[in-house]
């Protein structure tokens, strides 16, 4: 379910973004992997569900919240003005 859902919110942000853009609005979707938030914490204290964790990740790390802050702040800032649709 949760893939799902995922995957349905990154469609509707490509459609939006076709459907939007002529009006000047652009639309994006941040869908971060593991980041080391509350709701993953367990995987630190598990070595082996972490290490299956961290095997399945290709840069071989979780990501921090401030990983996620950058994204975001590029896609609203004007550096990112011909970016839309992604995901």
């Amino acid at each position: 379910v949760y893939a799902a859902a995922k995957a349905g919110v990154s469609q509707f942000t490509k459609t939006a973004a076709l459907e939007w853009g002529p009006f000047g609005v652009r639309v994006n979707c941040v869908a971060p992997g593991r980041t080391l938030t509350a709701i993953n914490r367990h995987l630190l204290e598990e070595p082996a569900a972490r290490e299956e964790a961290l095997r399945r990740i290709p840069l071989g790390r979780f990501g921090e919240p401030e990983d996620i802050a950058a994204a975001m702040a590029y896609l609203a800032s004007d550096t990112a003005s011909y970016v839309t649709g992604q995901t």
